[in-house]
């Protein structure tokens, strides 16, 4: 297990209550992935954050087409789930992306969640359209032993983070747990994720000193 925390949580003045979103990349939206998840969005609760929990294995979102409307558009010509992800990203001020190692990777569900979040990301300017101040968390979780394909992962998730001007703020990942029952057992694991979504707020009141 692996957990990073780093920087300081710098969000838009006079808005007072605070929303995260939470992108679950797992086929299975209650197995070991959504635990975890599960367990950092408690950690949110507990200091009054409002959570949007999304599934992505419950949600029907079209691969791209690579047909690049959207560089001139700023909105993609399919409709489906992709635009309440799209949405929800633009309202939040916490984004917690999560995904279990697959082949050493995100899931295929993640890939094109990501591939389909180029409206938010303006391929040929770099610019993006999400407003300044949000920050990310990123969490990986896998079967196996070994941290290297997690920290992959969570690398893959901050790249996203930094093309969308979403500061990383905190990182937790996970090996040897395949079903919920193993993470169940590793009470300090669950500690953890409940400590890292805590202590958002805590960050943030701190900046505001």
């Amino acid at each position: 297990m692996v957990a990073r925390t780093i920087g300081v949580w710098k969000r838009r003045a006079c808005v007072e209550s605070r929303k995260a979103i939470c992108i679950i990349g797992s086929p299975r939206s209650r197995g070991s992935t959504a635990c975890l998840v599960d367990r950092v969005i408690d950690g949110m609760k507990a200091t009054g954050i409002e959570v949007d929990r999304l599934p992505l294995g419950a949600m029907t979102i079209g691969p791209c087409r690579g047909c690049r409307a959207c560089e001139d558009t700023g909105r993609c010509v399919q409709r489906d789930d992709m635009d309440r992800l799209i949405g929800g990203i633009l309202e939040s001020d916490v984004v917690v992306l999560a995904s279990p190692s697959y082949w050493g990777d995100v899931t295929g569900q993640m890939k094109v969640f990501i591939d389909r979040s180029l409206p938010l990301c303006n391929a040929k300017t770099g610019e993006t359209p999400v407003p300044a101040g949000k920050v990310g968390i990123a969490l990986a979780i896998r079967a196996g032993r070994s941290k290297e394909e997690n920290e992959h992962i969570v690398d893959t998730f901050e790249h996203y983070f930094g093309h969308l001007g979403i500061r990383p703020v905190g990182s937790l990942t996970v090996e040897g747990v395949e079903h919920p029952p193993d993470l169940k057992e590793r009470s300090d694991v669950l500690e953890e994720a409940f400590a890292l979504g805590r202590g958002i707020a805590a960050t943030h009141r701190k900046a505001q000193s």
